[in-house]
């Protein structure tokens, strides 16, 4: 009879040896389930948040006025290749007018101040942007309106002697130079035209708050 309960009290300390040993398995999972799942939150919070301001940057970029801040140095652009091309065509005309007159002297005048000046501001501005030295936004719109008004002026002047020139019957051996004193004029408008969308392009950007 003793060995009978020695024999029995053997399997019941082995079969507790492993329940105890289940049950501290069981106590240690929990334990490591919770580390997990917090390494899982972080890494799932940290996509999420470079996923925000990545569409956060976009937004600002495409939306904000980023791709609206590169106008005005492209309205620059046009002007600057505007003054160019009409200084070009008026210069013949202009010093060939002393024995049959193309262009009167004050149209000359007025044509070379405008295409000029506004010629030295285009280049003024866009190496402003080359060293990243803004000009204000206010000054800029002023200069625009007047860029516009002096090449409507210059350009209605150039059309009207261009005009009279031609209703005087009787027509210059040399036709081309009467060419180039037309697409002058013509010219001039298309300036006007670049000078009105760039005042409209920068006072909207500034009152924004986009441009300085």
């Amino acid at each position: 009879m003793g060995n009978t309960t020695k024999t029995r009290s053997e399997p019941q300390t082995e079969g507790q040896s492993v329940a105890v040993a289940a049950e501290s398995a069981k106590e240690s999972l929990p334990e490591k389930a919770p580390r997990n799942e917090i390494s899982r939150l972080t890494m799932a919070n940290a996509e999420h948040g470079a996923d925000q301001a990545d569409r956060g940057m976009r937004k600002e970029y495409f939306n904000g006025g980023g791709a609206g801040k590169f106008l005005p140095p492209v309205f620059k652009l046009l002007e600057l290749a505007v003054a160019i091309v009409c200084i070009g065509l008026i210069d013949d005309p202009a010093h060939n007018s002393r024995l049959r007159v193309f262009i009167s002297t004050r149209t000359v005048a007025l044509a070379y101040a405008t295409f000029a000046t506004f010629l030295v501001f285009s280049v003024i501005y866009l190496f402003g942007k080359v060293i990243r030295e803004n000009f204000p936004w206010k000054l800029s719109s002023l200069l625009n309106l007047t860029g516009f008004i002096l090449y409507l002026a210059t350009a209605a002047c150039i059309l009207s002697d261009w005009s009279e020139t031609k209703n005087r019957n009787y027509w210059p051996p040399n036709t081309q130079r009467m060419d180039f004193l037309c697409g002058a004029g013509s010219v001039a408008v298309v300036g006007a035209l670049f000078y009105l969308l760039d005042l409209i392009v920068t006072v909207r950007l500034g009152m924004k708050g986009e441009i300085e």
